[in-house]
């Protein structure tokens, strides 16, 4: 879990535009936020949104490019860049533990987040929203093209830590020769992950930090990226919801008084991205 938390706030130290969809097609994008302006001109004047695992804070930038009177709150176990920060997103805190008293918000949501949370983090988004308050959670579909790429990229970073590149490349950066079992191990690899880019961006980035002035630290630096980034794909894969999922967190919103329904976000007519979990507490 700490490596987990470690992975997530290197990536929204560094992120760009406060968001994970930067490749997203436009289509995806687009609906995104048309469920955000959607949820925002169903909201009172002045009303109070909780955005849970906000990252960046790219549903707060959404919500309020048409309603700059509504005061989103976003939150996030990791801890977030300046610019999440100016936009009011609270690093370190855990879902599944919010730090507001019951019922303070008026409308709380989650893209691409609350599915990564811990248990109770359902329960805990139903105890700080206001009775009447609007609920809406978009979380990965499991057989979505980004769940399936990452999956796929995830292996092959797999492979090629098990077949000793890292290893290879801290030997070599400590002054020992090549080992050429090893070579072939790490070759063959790479021939069973061909498709995969990053089989050519590792050796690559590793081949260049041995001939810097510092290929230890380099080499060490370019291991702990690659552990962090395996580890935000295993999380994006083992978070992403299929069918009985949904059901079971629309259960248990249910259960816990609010009335939820789930759609499928789909791009290009047939393609599924996302699910849209809606509705409000009784």
């Amino acid at each position: 879990m700490i490596e987990s938390v470690e992975a997530w706030s290197d990536y929204w130290a560094e992120s760009v535009d406060g968001c994970c969809l930067t490749r997203a097609p436009v289509a995806l994008k687009d609906s995104l936020l048309a469920i955000w302006r959607d949820l925002a001109n169903v909201l009172p004047n002045g009303a109070s949104i909780l955005d849970v695992a906000a990252g960046g804070g790219a549903v707060g930038v959404a919500i309020n490019q048409g309603r700059p009177d509504l005061t989103v709150t976003g939150v996030d176990s990791a801890a977030v860049g300046d610019k999440a920060r100016a936009l009011g997103v609270l690093g370190g805190i855990a879902a599944d533990a919010l730090p507001f008293g019951d019922g303070c918000f008026d409308a709380v949501t989650s893209q691409f987040g609350i599915e990564y949370c811990p248990v109770g983090s359902i329960a805990e988004a139903v105890r700080v929203a206001a009775a009447g308050a609007q609920l809406r959670f978009i979380c990965h579909h499991a057989d979505s093209r980004a769940v399936r790429h990452n999956r796929d990229r995830c292996a092959a970073m797999m492979a090629l830590f098990e077949a000793g590149l890292f290893a290879l490349a801290h030997r070599v950066a400590h002054g020992a020769p090549e080992d050429e079992t090893t070579v072939a191990t790490i070759d063959a690899a790479c021939q069973a992950y061909r498709q995969q880019s990053i089989v050519e961006e590792l050796p690559l980035a590793l081949s260049q930090a041995l001939r810097s002035r510092q290929p230890i630290a380099m080499v060490d630096w370019i291991a702990t990226k690659a552990r962090r980034e395996v580890a935000r794909l295993q999380a994006m894969v083992q978070a992403a919801l299929d069918v009985q999922d949904v059901e079971r967190m629309v259960g248990d919103l249910t259960l816990l008084g609010a009335d939820c329904a789930a759609r499928l976000i789909m791009i290009d007519g047939d393609e599924p991205v996302a699910w849209l979990i809606s509705g409000s507490v009784s």
